[in-house]
């Protein structure tokens, strides 16, 4: 009996393999990829992933000809018909073979591996930085608060408050290059366990890594890092841009919704001197100030605008519908112009503030494939009024998703409100002069705009 009950258990795995190979079958004739061709392969935009000339055989034979999926599909009917029990073979020798079925099953399985799609090697990198001990992952949840027009999410994470708490970095270029040595943490060797890989492109000249986020509270959480140090008060490059939204463009074509960020300078909730943005997934297209910023109608596109609902400065500007998929000289073109023409904007509002302090400006950058966003800081931490706590905020926090860590703190935040807390630690809009052409410094000297 117990043979029987075993023997029926694998007739059925084999059944469910066999129907699941024939439908990747089809769906590789559609979508044919080589499973390996990361293997010694180019990075490059646009055309992600180029195979290595050694993976020629498999590029004609999966992709230029789907020899593959035509093969595995034919082996997938043959195991189903054959553990089916289709009338016409159940006179054949090889029904009754168990050798047969083994040998089936297993090219079934080699075809079927090498054309298996490839969608991203950050899951199998968080998961193996977890595992290793590299990665850590503390579990929170998710509060939604209404306010403004936007869905804040306010997540609140209370395994945060036994992580050490480290100092704010000093940006100051004279001294980081040769204060950091062995404490820049996104310095090689990188650990294996938080590596995902570097990034190099024939068409862009900058070389960046990308890491894993060593205290994840998003799962997921990664980082592009300029490969040698780079100030994180440094601006945006056109290749810093360039990568980023290639990403974003990746994890679309994956079904991922993502988006990036940057935290620049001082005031603006860095945690890194060493230049870095970063990448949260999340389940809509985008953060949740999205929503507002799709909702504005522009009578001038191509030009920079404000979210007047929002009390804090604010810069957007909305990309082509057809950046995604432009040739790199245009995007390049496209999102240097948009980020050169929002930091103009944002410095110009800093100059509005006699309090500002002396020396670089700090501002945070929202990028998504619709929109980049930037927002000029004045503090970065807020002091919430009911607890005397300081509340941190970064890009997180304007992007619509803030983090506290305790239940006192996520209602103090909610009492507070969100508005007042993110006013607190940004600037007052100036946006309304700032379009009108020409502004005035506080010096009194006028300046051109837009």
């Amino acid at each position: 009996m117990g043979n029987l009950v075993w023997h029926d258990l694998g007739r059925f795995i084999s059944i469910t393999a066999s129907v699941y190979a024939v439908w990747a079958s089809f769906f590789g004739l559609y979508y044919r990829k080589f499973f390996w061709d990361f293997v010694g392969g180019t990075l490059r935009d646009p055309g992600g992933i180029q195979p290595a000339p050694g993976a020629a055989v498999f590029i004609t034979l999966i992709v230029k000809a789907p020899i593959i999926q035509i093969l595995a599909m034919i082996l997938g009917m043959m195991i189903v018909a054959l553990e089916y029990s289709l009338p016409l073979v159940k006179g054949l020798a090889i029904y009754r073979s168990f050798v047969v079925r083994i040998v089936l099953l297993f090219f079934q399985s080699f075809l079927c591996i090498l054309y298996y799609q490839i969608i991203s090697k950050i899951p199998a990198s968080y998961e193996s930085g977890i595992e290793s001990g590299s990665l850590f992952y503390f579990p929170s949840t998710v509060n939604i608060h209404s306010e403004l027009g936007v869905d804040f999410e306010i997540r609140l994470c209370p395994a945060l408050q036994k992580k050490p708490k480290l100092p704010t970095p000093h940006f100051d270029d004279s001294t980081i290059s040769k204060s950091l040595g062995n404490f820049d943490p996104f310095a090689p060797p990188h650990d294996p366990g938080l590596l995902v890989g570097e990034l190099t492109s024939e068409e862009i000249s900058g070389q960046y890594v990308v890491l894993m986020n060593k205290y994840s509270v998003v799962p997921r959480h990664f980082l592009l890092i300029t490969k040698e140090y780079q100030s994180q008060t440094s601006p945006l490059m056109p290749d810093d841009l360039l990568q980023a939204y290639a990403l974003l463009v990746a994890g679309k074509k994956a079904g991922k919704h993502m988006f990036a960020f940057y935290n620049c300078g001082d005031l603006s909730g860095a945690s890194q001197p060493h230049k870095h943005l970063q990448f949260i997934e999340v389940e809509d297209e985008g953060p949740p100030i999205e929503v507002l910023a799709r909702s504005i109608s522009l009578p001038s596109p191509g030009k920079p605008f404000s979210i007047e609902r929002l009390p804090w400065a604010n810069h957007v500007f909305r990309f082509p519908s057809n950046l995604r998929s432009s040739p790199i000289d245009q995007r390049e073109h496209i999102l240097a112009d948009a980020f050169i023409s929002l930091l103009d904007l944002g410095i110009s509002t800093v100059r509005h503030d006699p309090s500002y302090p002396a020396g670089l400006p700090s501002y945070n950058v929202i990028l998504t494939l619709e929109h980049m966003h930037l927002i000029p800081r004045r503090f970065e931490n807020h002091t919430l009024e009911s607890t005397g706590d300081d509340l941190s905020v970064n890009s997180m926090g304007f992007a619509g998703m803030l983090l506290v860590k305790s239940e006192r703190e996520l209602e103090a935040v909610k009492t507070e409100g969100l508005g007042k807390i993110l006013r607190s630690v940004a600037l007052q809009s100036v946006h309304d002069i700032q379009v009108a052409g020409v502004t005035k410094d506080i010096d009194g000297e006028p300046t051109s705009m837009l």
